[in-house]
């Protein structure tokens, strides 16, 4: 079970930092975890419509880049719809309704976590739900 999480000055317990995309040129980190935070009916993506923002949000995880967002306010974006659907055509399979998980114990089972319950019940502690 996962605990509150304290952030100060943008370190989440040292393990972790919190910034805006801004605030992130010439860094590289081993995970990007990226909150598209946009979602209305309008398309509105704001400054994420621009192609370097793409590009410095793309170029910064050296080993994996996980993008939580909805994916329809950015494709329909009257300023960088035509870019983020390219992305998105680029990404193709290997985009998911929820999280990937696979257990290191037994390769084969993988699950698609989309809500917190999911990983009670698909990954009982950080593992699966086969027998050991």
């Amino acid at each position: 079970m996962v605990g509150a999480i304290s952030v100060t000055n943008g370190q989440i317990k040292g393990l972790m930092e919190s910034r805006g995309i801004d605030n992130y040129q010439g860094e590289e980190k081993d995970i990007v975890i990226a909150s598209l935070v946009r979602s209305n009916n309008k398309g509105d993506i704001g400054f994420m419509a621009q192609q370097q923002r793409l590009n410095v949000l793309l170029s910064r995880a050296r080993n994996g880049l996980i993008l939580i967002g909805n994916a329809k306010t950015f494709q329909n974006s009257p300023n960088g719809g035509e870019l983020w659907t390219k992305f998105f055509d680029l990404m193709k399979g290997r985009i998911y309704d929820g999280l990937p998980v696979v257990c290191k114990q037994h390769p084969h089972y993988t699950k698609i976590l989309k809500v917190p319950q999911d990983f009670d019940t698909e990954c009982p502690d950080g593992g699966c739900a086969e027998p050991w």
